[in-house]
């Protein structure tokens, strides 16, 4: 025989099992929601860019956000200008211990190791350094373009500290320059084509436009297309807070171009940003990077840079035979109590 329960018998399941449930299941939401907007596919896709803006707040509590930089004990070839037969100016800079820039080098602690495109070496010889404000005679010394990133997952508090901190470094720069406003979302937007008006720098970087998607590549190249034809030394300063899901131009068309008309990229990454294609933009330019989680506190960094732009130096260096360009160059500087070296390749 078979018991049957009764009609009217319901049955039941402790609340405290739902609640459990349901707790479970929305941390298991928000695990697969933390992994996605911490990934590289979080910043590459368009929805969840977007999303980052309405949940940056648990950005103080992701274990693996820490500020980073490369400004420290650092060497960098800015890029290499024929100036006059067998004769180059190297712009270089050099960091110490706490990523302040040498103000002075020695040319008798200067070596460099200059080969041509066939890799037949060229003889070179240091004839001074100087630094590139010692140059009154350059018309224009330098040129740049600020290229800035109005994406989704921007907050007002972002693009403001970004205008803030862009505007204090016009100002710290004391060396002549030119330079222009480069601001992307789906697509580049010159807000301000090259000038020598720090004012009207100041202005252009303090408009803004819709927060969109992330052309980011497009954005650097069109930064070095406003440059690449100025002469001296020339970079770009990058701020951004998600990688690329818009461009036509790839990190490798960008950092081939860098590499052709001597332009350094300067990189200044905050946000939930997976930072592996920053690091390669700043590192095969002769740039700098910096990846600041908040976007408050970008201004240590910014100032650092003011204070290495200030006091690039200019390498001075004649070779046996009359050539354009160098093939590759291997330059090492012995000053400060330390010694450096860094090798850079012309294609």
């Amino acid at each position: 025989m078979v018991e049957v329960a009764p009609g009217n018998e319901r049955l039941r399941i402790p609340a405290w099992k739902y609640i459990l449930f349901l707790v479970l299941f929305l941390l298991m939401c928000l695990g697969i929601l933390w992994y996605m907007l911490a990934s590289n596919y979080g910043a590459s896709n368009s929805l969840l860019e977007t999303l980052r803006r309405y949940l940056s707040f648990v950005s103080a509590f992701h274990p693996n956000i820490k500020p980073e930089d490369d400004f420290s004990n650092a060497l960098r070839i800015h890029g290499v200008e024929k100036n006059s037969p067998k004769k180059f100016f190297m712009f270089v800079s050099m960091t110490d211990n706490d990523g302040s820039p040498l103000k002075v080098i020695n040319a008798a602690n200067v070596t460099v190791l200059a080969k041509d495109k066939s890799g037949a070496d060229l003889n070179a010889i240091v004839d001074r350094v100087r630094p590139l404000h010692a140059y009154g005679d350059m018309a224009d010394p330098m040129s740049f373009s600020s290229v800035m990133d109005y994406s989704g997952s921007m907050f007002p508090e972002d693009l403001t500290a970004i205008e803030d901190n862009f505007s204090a470094l016009i100002d710290q720069i004391l060396i002549p320059f030119t330079g222009g406003v480069i601001k992307f979302n789906n697509k580049v937007n010159e807000v301000q084509p090259l000038t020598t008006d720090k004012n009207a720098l100041k202005t252009s970087i303090k408009k803004r436009i819709m927060l969109q998607n992330t052309a980011l590549f497009d954005g650097v190249d069109a930064g070095v297309d406003k440059i690449q034809a100025r002469p001296h030394f020339r970079f770009v300063i990058l701020t951004t807070d998600g990688n690329d899901n818009a461009s036509n131009a790839s990190l490798d068309d960008v950092i081939r171009r860098c590499q052709i008309h001597n332009t350094s990229v300067f990189v200044f990454g905050f946000g939930w940003l997976e930072v592996t294609n920053l690091r390669n933009l700043s590192n095969s330019t002769d740039g700098y990077y910096s990846y600041v989680p908040d976007s408050s506190k970008l201004a240590e960094w910014f100032k650092k840079l003011g204070q290495i732009i200030n006091n690039v130096q200019v390498v001075e260096f004649s070779v046996t035979n009359d050539t354009n360009q160098p093939g590759s160059i291997e330059l090492t500087i012995n000053e400060g109590g330390q010694k450096l070296t860094r090798t850079r390749t012309w294609k």
